[in-house]
């Protein structure tokens, strides 16, 4: 099976129009999101309860890891990693519970290099989440190099994580190549972020902005859809998500990319509220 959809589900005019749109009006065209507020925050179950009241029944939800967990943020003093990674599974637990949760995203910063403090990381991360679906976003290309590939691929399939297939930028020497090999057979995640090689090292406060501040082409989305298909038969789930959202155009590539896979998602919410 595979599902597409967007990071967050506020932010794509392209759907309705509306600067925010809810999510009751997301899920009228996308199966799937990701949401990235718990990279941030816990969500408290009210807001998990609340969101699940606004989707269709199997409408599936990509949940990122709180920084804590990806190294993007310190522990501070007096917590831990065990007590809040039951934090975090209690807050998702009605999700978990209803089978709506789709994976865990650990998306790691570019500084998380591939050395063994690192992969002895991954193994404590995997002893947190022991029965989560687990998807791991590497974005320092040491993992990649010829000398670390086979092991990190290895590696990832030991500890049942999917390993992230990450479409960046092309041209230049820090990001990530479009790795296709599967991990893990449950599941297969895509992450689309664009290839604006300009924007993509930006700093400061407009840099997420900047970063994926990008429009696929037609011949563009037709390479991936090439990619898409020649993983779909080794995983019995295929997410693709569309990240390139700063310019607006992740929903309108995404709906894009549904009709060159000539897919026809079943069971979303009406398109619009009737009178009665």
């Amino acid at each position: 099976m595979i599902q597409i959809g967007c990071t967050s589900f506020k932010e794509h005019t392209y759907l309705t129009g509306k600067k925010e749109s809810s999510l009751f009006e997301y899920a009228a065209f996308f199966p799937l999101v990701e949401m990235d507020t718990s990279f941030y925050a816990i969500p408290k179950q009210t807001y998990v309860k609340e969101w699940l009241k606004q989707v269709p029944e199997r409408f599936q939800f990509i949940m990122k890891l709180p920084k804590v967990f990806t190294k993007h943020e310190e522990l501070t003093e007096g917590g831990s990693l065990k007590e809040i990674a039951q934090e975090l599974l209690e807050s998702l637990k009605p999700m978990i519970e209803q089978g709506n949760l789709f994976c865990l995203l650990a998306q790691f910063p570019p500084y998380f290099d591939c050395r063994r403090e690192n992969v002895d990381y991954l193994r404590i991360l995997r002893q947190l989440f022991p029965q989560m679906p687990i998807a791991i976003e590497l974005r320092n290309n040491s993992w990649y190099d010829s000398a670390f590939l086979a092991q990190t691929r290895a590696f990832m399939q030991e500890q049942n994580f999917s390993l992230v297939i990450v479409d960046e930028p092309k041209k230049l020497s820090t990001t990530i190549p479009f790795d296709t090999y599967v991990t893990n057979s449950s599941f297969v995640f895509f992450r689309f972020h664009g290839r604006n090689d300009i924007g993509w090292n930006a700093t400061g406060p407009d840099a997420k902005r900047l970063r994926t501040n990008y429009r696929y082409s037609q011949e563009e989305l037709k390479e991936l859809q090439e990619a898409v298909a020649s993983v779909k038969e080794q995983s019995k789930q295929v997410a693709i998500i569309f990240n390139n959202n700063a310019g607006g155009d992740a929903a309108e590539n995404a709906l894009q990319f549904k009709d060159l896979l000539q897919l026809d998602f079943e069971n979303l919410n009406p398109s619009q509220l009737g009178l009665f």
